[in-house]
């Protein structure tokens, strides 16, 4: 094995006939040049990624031997911290497979609803960022159980406990590391002896989370509904008393579109998509919120948005406490905008309305229950239920003796003088 030298390249090295020749180098493992009948090439011969590579890193004619003696040092750097030195991208091996590479694949392989992919990076990303580049095989049990230990304790934006924060945050990190323990390492060589962030649940550090029990009491509806009407953006007003009336999720109101409403038979259709059920929720709409509705829609702006941003109308409405704020410190209620939900269903168990007809006004699942799925509950069968949760929230309000100047119908309505709360659509025509 000769050593490459420029007077070697020129004097000694001659073409074959046919094939190709090596010459290696004998203070550079691995450097080589490779002759053929029409060119010489400076290349580098490396296992990577558990299999010999070739790696070619430019003609002689055109690279002097110092230049190619220099790269191929550079690339056999990139190998050995585990990159590929032709793409720059991680080799992944069973080995050095890092917390990034293992969510991005588990991401990439699992069929996942878009919120809950942002649920798992926010989650690791945001938690345990400083992991992100550590191989998954270095993640211990005591790291595991010390970060548990300091998101628990450690403050938030909200002043409220970590708890939930660390459960959520270790449980995905257990997801990941499961799958990346099925997925990148093999019989002989596993990737993880056991999964770090077993040991929590061992020692039964998990905690436990009581469900919220946040209402708005039958005694105060009155005082919250007059709050919401001193709000200055109408959208949020009617967003808010869309929430109460139909016991929707917020994430499911807020994405709502004027495709999603059916004028004609009173209904509203919420595709599968942006429901959390992954299940198409069809709605019947009571005289009241089809009046809602059709104000929204009469103030649309042009927009595809029932509940428009209040600047850009190619926007759904933020979820921004502001306008929270505002209506908690007017009526002393602190609030949740779930507790809407809970308002609801808890006004329609007590109004009597049966179990299954209540699963199916807030699209709850029926999936354990055989009994639930033989019960055919179509549109008409819900409307009744629907009107009577309608009128006993109404009957809390009592429109008549809140204090909301009424408007009288007029031919061409002055738009910003009309309240929203309270809109006669006797002679008001779509824009």
């Amino acid at each position: 094995m000769p050593k490459l030298t420029r007077q070697f390249i020129e004097s000694e090295i001659q073409p074959p006939a046919t094939g190709q020749r090596f010459y290696r180098d004998e203070e550079l493992p691995g450097f080589a040049i490779r002759v053929t009948c029409n060119s010489k090439s400076y290349i580098l011969e490396k296992r990577v990624g558990g299999a010999n590579r070739r790696i070619t890193i430019g003609k002689c004619r055109e690279l002097s031997l110092d230049a190619a003696r220099k790269q191929a040092q550079i690339m056999l750097g990139e190998i050995a911290k585990g990159n590929d030195p032709k793409t720059g991208k991680r080799i992944n091996t069973p080995k050095d497979t890092t917390l990034r590479e293992a969510v991005h694949l588990y991401l990439e392989v699992k069929t996942l609803r878009p919120a809950t992919q942002k649920n798992y990076r926010s989650s690791i990303f945001l938690h345990l960022r400083d992991w992100l580049d550590l191989p998954v095989r270095s993640i211990t049990k005591d790291m595991c159980e010390q970060r548990f230990r300091d998101l628990t304790i450690s403050p938030n934006r909200t002043r409220t406990s970590g708890q939930g924060r660390a459960n959520c945050a270790l449980k995905r990190l257990g997801t990941i590391l499961s799958f990346a323990y099925d997925r990148c390492g093999t019989d002989d060589e596993p990737l993880l002896k056991t999964n770090p962030v077993s040991r929590l649940s061992r020692n039964r550090s998990w905690h436990r989370i009581n469900p919220r029990q946040g209402i708005i009491p039958d005694n105060r509806i009155k005082l919250w509904y007059g709050a919401v009407g001193t709000l200055q953006h109408e959208v949020s007003r009617d967003f808010l008393l869309f929430l109460l009336f139909t016991g929707l999720r917020v994430g499911e109101t807020r994405r709502l579109k004027w495709c999603h409403v059916d004028f004609e038979n009173a209904m509203l259709v919420i595709p599968r998509e942006l429901t959390k059920s992954d299940r198409e929720h069809r709605l019947p709409l009571s005289d009241y919120l089809v009046d809602l509705l059709k104000k929204r829609y009469v103030f649309r702006k042009n927009s595809e948005w029932i509940f428009q941003a209040p600047r850009l109308k190619n926007r759904p409405l933020s979820l921004s406490n502001g306008f929270l704020c505002r209506v908690r410190a007017k009526c002393g209620i602190n609030f949740k905008m779930h507790d809407l939900r809970r308002t609801f269903l808890t006004k329609a168990e007590r109004l009597g309305v049966p179990t299954y007809v209540l699963k199916r006004l807030v699209n709850h699942s029926l999936s354990k229950d055989m009994t639930g799925q033989y019960i055919v509950l179509d549109i008409d069968s819900l409307r009744p239920h629907m009107a009577c949760i309608t009128n006993a929230f109404l009957e809390l309000i009592d429109m008549n003796d809140i204090g909301v100047r009424k408007v009288k119908p007029i031919e061409q309505p002055v738009y910003e003088q009309i309240n929203q709360l309270q809109i006669p659509l006797n002679n008001v025509v779509p824009v």
